[in-house]
């Protein structure tokens, strides 16, 4: 059993230490992030959120739980998930190249005020065309990152990066998605209270 039973005790061991070391460095981006989420949806803005690799998944969870719920009932939340749609993604792709495939639909619905979410799972030349998309918008952005994958650098004084202290695409993984649903309980919070 040792032989099944070491390596299980080290991957939880490793996820912890990544949990622990995130909260020790993010929690103040994290913190800037809800209220940054806050501030584009009382100003009656949208959010629209996407990701790269695992970070699609992660996306459209994320948006998924403003649109419904995550602990509380509450009305839903304005949140556009971008990338999900295989048509859009192949037309795109085809006409404009796959980096273009985030881009051209911030290009097309956000506008200035609103808030760009990129979740990135890899380094993307999607998500780094997003980011400048995003901008050139007069969006603000939000990346949750990690030591292997970003969305390149940040211009924008309002953005706000969260980046798992990781090398381990797993263990990254797994604290993105902590972070996301921390991020949907803090708005949820703030906007309506706790439960």
């Amino acid at each position: 059993m040792d032989g099944i039973e070491d390596p299980v005790q080290l991957w939880f061991t490793n996820h912890v230490d990544t949990v622990y070391l995130a909260l020790d460095t993010l929690q103040p981006a994290l913190l800037a992030a809800a209220g940054a989420l806050r501030e584009t949806l009382l100003a009656d803005r949208r959010l629209l959120s996407a990701g790269s690799g695992t970070g699609v998944v992660l996306a459209q969870h994320f948006a998924a739980t403003l649109l419904n719920r995550l602990r509380m009932e509450r009305p839903a939340l304005p949140v556009l998930l971008l990338g999900n749609d295989a048509a859009t993604l192949g037309a795109i792709a085809e006409g404009y190249g796959h980096a273009e495939v985030l881009a051209r639909q911030i290009k097309a619905f956000c506008q200035p005020g609103d808030t760009v979410l990129l979740v990135a799972g890899c380094a993307s030349s999607a998500l780094q065309a997003a980011a400048r998309a995003a901008h050139a918008r007069g969006a603000r952005l939000i990346v949750i990152g990690s030591e292997l994958a970003d969305a390149g650098p940040l211009p924008g004084p309002q953005d706000i990066e969260l980046r798992v202290p990781s090398e381990e695409p797993t263990r990254a993984s797994e604290c993105q998605l902590l972070l996301l649903n921390c991020l949907a309980e803090l708005v949820e919070r703030e906007l309506f209270g706790a439960d």
